[in-house]
């Protein structure tokens, strides 16, 4: 995924466990992949259990859950002999196409919100506005929402492979995209969903550094009515607000 710089540096070096943009995006990806129930046999082949969840797709209009993330950078583990895995958690709100609301709990409160066009990230400690204003968010998670318009758009950009739960170690089925070219967006994404209700457990993002972001819901519930006015940031009375750059 492209970065997103500002004055402040990149968006995914700052908050949110250091990994900003990969957190919106990875998001987006979560949010959008889920979809109504379609009972698939576990005995189902890779085509079958293809074509079952692409069929949810177009259904899926908002969602809402409960978030753990976990962030893990193997070159520095490397390099430094140290742990680079960090975890947050929090409750996210999203609406197709882009509109997302995140609100991280732990470790520390921070809140990021988009309209699609605007990306607000406020840090309460500091009393803080970060204010993006020409993130391509389209650009950027153009590879997922190709995904998950049926794809076809993905052809000669990625290679996709299914592995039905059973296949070796594999309790769940499991979804690989492979990047065969260079673009924006993730390397790779890896995604499982439950073998009889397709209902998605948790994904991964891999970026072309070998960073992994993985994500597990709860309490998830979609096609919930959201109102778009809430995908409007309101600045706090007295906080700083900074403007920065997009790539």
């Amino acid at each position: 995924m492209s970065n997103f710089k500002g004055q402040r540096g990149k968006l995914n070096g700052m908050g949110l466990g250091n990994h900003r943009k990969r957190i919106s995006l990875a998001l987006l990806v979560m949010v959008l992949i889920l979809g109504i129930c379609v009972p698939v046999l576990a005995e189902a082949g890779p085509e079958e259990i293809l074509s079952a969840v692409q069929s949810r797709y177009a259904d899926v209009g908002s969602m809402t859950a409960d978030y753990t993330r976990v962030t893990s950078t193997p070159a520095m583990e490397g390099l430094f002999k140290t742990t680079s895995k960090h975890t947050a958690s929090g409750f996210l709100i999203f609406k197709k196409p882009a509109k997302l609301i995140l609100n991280q709990s732990s470790p520390r409160t921070e809140k990021m919100v988009t309209d699609g066009q605007t990306v607000w990230w406020y840090i309460p400690d500091e009393n803080l506005v970060h204010r993006y204003t020409s993130v391509d968010i389209y650009g950027e998670l153009k590879p997922l929402l190709d995904f998950l318009g049926g794809l076809t758009g993905l052809e000669g950009r990625f290679s996709i492979k299914v592995t039905p739960a059973g296949t070796g170690t594999e309790v769940k089925h499991r979804f690989d995209l492979t990047r065969l070219k260079e673009g924006s967006g993730p390397a790779g994404i890896t995604v499982w969903f439950e073998p009889q209700s397709l209902d998605m457990t948790g994904f991964r993002l891999t970026s072309v550094l070998g960073e992994t972001t993985d994500f597990t819901l709860r309490k998830v519930k979609l096609n919930q009515a959201l109102d778009d006015r809430i995908f409007f940031f309101r600045i706090p009375p007295g906080a700083e607000v900074i403007d920065e750059a997009g790539e």
